[in-house]
């Protein structure tokens, strides 16, 4: 029912898996190394390491902030420059749902991800996306082809609809139906209560 909306929280998603893999898996490690050379006897200490290890995942947990937040306002604005209607944001929308792969990851990096986040909050959040979309990597190339999967979807691929705009046909189509029928039934029994009222009158 709001196109647009839903467009945001895609973005959103996009957003956070693209900022962690950034965060998590490039700037971390090369942050992390460059901190770790620059390291002598002198400035050395126990804790050393493990301080370098925490600033790095602080890093990679605004990283994400970034993500959620720049997410839904370049998806928006994409929108915007593309002179998208609301129709158009409808059949966008549509075709994220029907896409299997899209809808797979963005479930698992909502799981991971939220896991993660229990666990050390942002930093941890980045984890469990990274580990959400290498699994969802893993299970779409190989898994998938030698495994069966425990729930499978209701509608078949083939027995989709072909776009938004015949779904909201077919139900307008079914609410005329309905109407019909309900004012069909409400004339039979209105006409069934004349008739009743008719002949205990005649008696």
């Amino acid at each position: 029912p709001r196109p647009f909306t839903e467009l945001a929280i895609f973005g959103a998603f996009k957003g956070a898996e693209l900022a962690s893999v950034i965060g998590g898996c490039i700037v971390h490690p090369i942050y992390r190394f460059y901190l770790l050379s620059k390291l002598t006897p002198e400035n050395t200490t126990n804790n050393s390491t493990k301080i370098i290890r925490n600033k790095c995942r602080r890093i990679q947990g605004r990283f994400l902030i970034g993500g959620l937040v720049l997410g839904p306002l370049v998806a928006l604005a994409y929108a915007k420059l593309a002179s998208w209607t609301e129709k158009d944001a409808k059949e966008k929308c549509y075709k994220i749902r029907c896409s299997e792969v899209t809808m797979s990851l963005d479930r698992a990096v909502f799981a991971f991800g939220f896991i993660g986040w229990y666990w050390k909050r942002f930093q941890g959040a980045v984890d469990g996306v990274n580990i959400a979309i290498a699994y969802s990597v893993l299970d779409n190339k190989l898994l998938k082809k030698y495994t069966h999967p425990l729930l499978v979807d209701k509608v078949k691929p083939e027995e989709r609809l072909s776009s938004a705009e015949e779904g909201e046909n077919s139900k307008t189509a079914l609410k005329r139906f309905i109407a019909a029928k309900q004012k069909q039934l409400i004339e039979e029994h209105s006409g069934n209560n004349t008739e009743v009222k008719h002949n205990s009158n005649a008696n």
